[in-house]
């Protein structure tokens, strides 16, 4: 190997882990600043729910909800099983879907059948299908917070909206694409615990 080369591959060497400290450092930082956001949202949302709790003067729900780029943060959905803790935001679109969590926003915010979409990605809910039935998921929302024991996981159509309609009773529906499968979904519903 003459010099030329080994002086080219020294340069591309050091390039490159340059490049990987710069990337792992936005990770890093990326990281940093979602588990930030998620405990400043989780302290704001507590805190008004245990005003409300105590009869004391709570702010109007309005007042309350954060919003981040113009985008309403509801509250945070949390998986321990699959170690997910992540923000839900208002709507489905890409946009919102690359950020966390997207709420349907034909759906309830609490009460009912609130119901959740995120891509099925390492740092959102590429391990859901992990999921099985008694596994809990909580979620903390601007309106209060409810914690669920999973009990329904199915594959549906990716135009199968029917385990989208509210109920009476209180439960929270996950739905996420299906790796290598574009026309399914994987669809994971809780009831609130007693």
């Amino acid at each position: 190997m003459n010099n030329k080369t080994k002086k080219f591959l020294e340069i591309l060497l050091l390039f490159l882990i340059l490049s990987f400290v710069i990337l792992l450092g936005i990770y890093i930082g990326e990281n940093i600043q979602n588990k930030n956001l998620i405990k400043k949202v989780s302290k704001t949302y507590t805190e008004n729910i245990d005003i409300q709790d105590k009869n004391d003067k709570a702010k109007d729900v309005e007042e309350v909800k954060i919003e981040i780029d113009g985008k309403s943060i509801l509250g945070i959905l949390k998986i321990e099983k699959i170690n997910f803790e992540g923000l839900v935001y208002e709507g489905t679109d890409s946009q919102i879907l690359n950020k966390g969590v997207g709420h349907f926003e034909q759906t309830p915010i609490l009460e009912g059948n609130p119901c959740f979409a995120a891509h099925n990605y390492y740092k959102y809910w590429a391990k859901l299908h992990n999921l099985k039935n008694g596994d809990s998921i909580s979620y903390i929302s601007y309106l209060g917070t409810k914690n669920y024991e999973v009990n329904k996981i199915v594959e549906i159509s990716e135009k199968d909206w029917s385990l989208l309609k509210n109920t009476d009773e209180n439960i929270i529906t996950l739905i996420t694409c299906i790796k290598n499968q574009p026309e399914k979904r994987l669809c994971v519903q809780a009831k609130e615990k007693k």
